[in-house]
């Protein structure tokens, strides 16, 4: 019955969210969202483990007729089954403009393959250069 069990078990797993609000006239302005955000996320069991706003930034195309907008970048813990639902509460907020989020991976570190210089020939006594 142990293989029943591993099958119902959902992990939790790093998550990092992208989330991307109208440019607002100061960092004052979206606090009211991002402690709706923080909210949503605790209420589908998560944790939050990092917050970093990287202020007012212009995006790459319009969206919804904004040529700017304020991203916040977070990481955070959450179940799996947990995370679709949490994406479509997200959508249905008219306040974020565009979120994304994706499975967080610690970067591994590179792989360092040294390579052996070929061997160097020894002369021999009696051999001609």
């Amino acid at each position: 019955m142990l293989h029943c069990a591993f099958l119902y078990m959902n992990p939790t797993r790093k998550y990092e969210g992208l989330f991307i609000f109208p440019p607002e006239e100061g960092p004052d302005a979206t606090k009211g969202e991002e402690k709706r955000l923080e909210e949503a996320i605790s209420r589908f069991g998560g944790k939050i483990v990092d917050k970093k706003d990287w202020g007012r930034r212009p995006l790459g195309y319009s969206i919804r007729k904004f040529r700017e907008g304020r991203m916040l970048l977070w990481n955070f813990e959450m179940e799996t089954r947990q995370i679709a639902e949490l994406k479509k509460i997200l959508q249905l907020d008219e306040k974020i403009l565009k979120t994304t989020l994706v499975k967080f991976e610690e970067p591994k570190p590179a792989k360092v393959r040294l390579r052996t210089p070929p061997p160097i020939p020894v002369p021999t006594h009696g051999s001609k250069p």
